[in-house]
C-alpha cells in the first residue's frame, strides 16, 4: 500500500521539531548552524548510476558534542537508467527516464575535537523519507514497434550515515565535507502501456560526497 507523501513528510518534519525543541538541550545557551551543500552520489544502475543534486541542513547543539539535524536535499533531473530494460524491450537507442528527488531527513550528529584547532571530526546517523517523481520513457523497438514506460516510485525510506570533517573558515563560518551512504527502500512499479509488461526496482544504496559552507548563530 502506497503511504501519503504528505503524512510522511509531515511525521519526519513534526518529530525532527520536536527534538530540536529547546527544553531538550543541555545547560549552554541556544546555538544553530545552516548549511548549504551539493550533494554527488552515485549507485549501481540500478535504478540510476548518479543523483546529483543541493540540499539545505540545520543544525541544532544538544551539548558539547551532540547536535540534532533536520535536512531538506533535492535533485532534479537524475537519470532513471534504461527502465525498457528491466522489461526485457531491446530499444533501437538508449532510453533513460528523468527523475525528480525530495528527501526530508533527521539525524543525530557526534562531534569530537581533532589534532588542529581549526578542524573538528564527526559521523552521524539518521533517518527520513523521500518522494520521487519520475517521467514516462518511450521509444522505438528493434525489429518495429514502440514502447512507452510509466514509473510509479511514489515514497521510499531512507537510513543515512556518514563521516566527515568540518574546517573552520572565520568567525562563524566553516566548511563542511563528508562522505555518506544511504539505503533506500523503495518499490517502484514500472509498466509498459503498449505490451502490458510490468516490473519493479526493490531497494538500493547510494554513497557519495557532499561538500557544503556552514554559518553558525
Amino acid at each position: 500500500m502506497k503511504i501519503s507523501r504528505f503524512r510522511s513528510f509531515r511525521i519526519v518534519l513534526v518529530c525532527g521539531l520536536t527534538i530540536a525543541s529547546p527544553h531538550l538541550q543541555a545547560d549552554t545557551d541556544p546555538e544553530y548552524e545552516l548549511s548549504g551543500r551539493l550533494n554527488i552520489v552515485g549507485a549501481s544502475g540500478t535504478p540510476s548510476n548518479d543523483i546529483l543534486g543541493f540540499g539545505v541542513i540545520l543544525h541544532r547543539k544538544l551539548s558539547d558534542d551532540w547536535y540534532l539535524g533536520v535536512s531538506f536535499e533535492n535533485s532534479t533531473d537524475f537519470d532513471v537508467e534504461r527502465p525498457n530494460e528491466e522489461l526485457g524491450i531491446d530499444s533501437v537507442s538508449e532510453t533513460d527516464a528523468l527523475g525528480t528527488m525530495n528527501m526530508l531527513t533527521v539525524v543525530a550528529e557526534r562531534r569530537y575535537a581533532l589534532d588542529s584547532e581549526d578542524w573538528t571530526g564527526f559521523w552521524n546517523l539518521g533517518g527520513g523519507i523521500a518522494d520521487i517523481d519520475v517521467d514516462d520513457a518511450d521509444g522505438d523497438v528493434k525489429g518495429g514497434g514502440r514502447f512507452d514506460i510509466e514509473i510509479d516510485a511514489d515514497t521510499e525510506y531512507v537510513l543515512i550515515g556518514s563521516v566527515g570533517a568540518l574546517q573552520r573558515l572565520g568567525d562563524g563560518w566553516s566548511a563542511r565535507y563528508e562522505a555518506t551512504v544511504e539505503q533506500h527502500f523503495a518499490d517502484w512499479d514500472i509498466k509498459d502501456r503498449v505490451t502490458g509488461r510490468t516490473d519493479s526496482y526493490d531497494d538500493y544504496t547510494v554513497y557519495g560526497l557532499r561538500v557544503g559552507l556552514n554559518y553558525r548563530f
